[in-house]
């Protein structure tokens, strides 16, 4: 018997990327308060494009590790707050990483950078509604 492959229906979007924020958590640890939970995502928005740009440029081989270090452990810390566990977990490694002068962290700080940048679109999408 002979198998053929099935052809690739056209016109079907991609399913939906599992959301970065675990909203229904946030905003049921704010007693459902959802302006306030989309304040805290425009708040996070702003500080995460500067970052987000430091990275790049930490990536690429500028600066010191202290300030991968800097910039992994705040991320880490506002990612715990928004419940953003990937991103959390990522930051805390890129973190733990250049405090120990390990080179990899600049790889790290590459795909904390890219994760960053799903995590922005994420809060943008909340932020506008």
């Amino acid at each position: 018997m002979i198998e053929q492959a099935l052809p690739t229906p056209t016109g079907v979007p991609n399913p939906p990327a599992e959301p970065l924020v675990d909203w229904l958590g946030l905003e049921t640890q704010f007693r459902g308060k959802t302006r306030f939970v989309t304040g805290l995502a425009d708040k996070a928005l702003k500080n995460y494009r500067i970052s987000v740009e430091r990275l790049d440029s930490l990536a690429a081989g500028a600066g010191e590790y202290s300030e991968i270090a800097f910039i992994a452990h705040s991320i880490k810390g506002t990612a715990g707050s928004l419940k953003a566990a990937r991103v959390h977990t990522l930051a805390a490694a890129t973190d733990q990483a250049a405090r120990l002068a390990e080179p990899e962290c600049r790889a790290l700080a590459r795909e904390l950078a890219d994760l960053l940048e799903q995590l922005i679109a994420e809060l943008e999408a909340r932020v506008k509604g």
